[in-house]
């Protein structure tokens, strides 16, 4: 049987779990205004991403 984890492991994965559901929410919304043909909002949609994926970079520098 596993631990449960300590206060400190489950605020990280809270982090981790929020920080890819919006990762994948962005993409999805990139891929959706892409393919209807709704370039300004495929644009703001992918900076979007691109800002959560330098989240995700720095989440794992910290890791490090």
């Amino acid at each position: 049987m596993s631990k449960k984890p300590n206060a400190v492991e489950r605020n990280r994965l809270s982090h981790i779990n929020h920080l890819m559901g919006e990762v994948h929410s962005a993409t999805n919304q990139v891929y959706e205004h892409f393919v209807d043909k709704e370039y300004s909002q495929a644009k703001r949609a992918t900076l979007f991403l691109i800002k959560r994926l330098k989240e995700v970079i720095e989440s794992l520098e910290d890791e490090i």
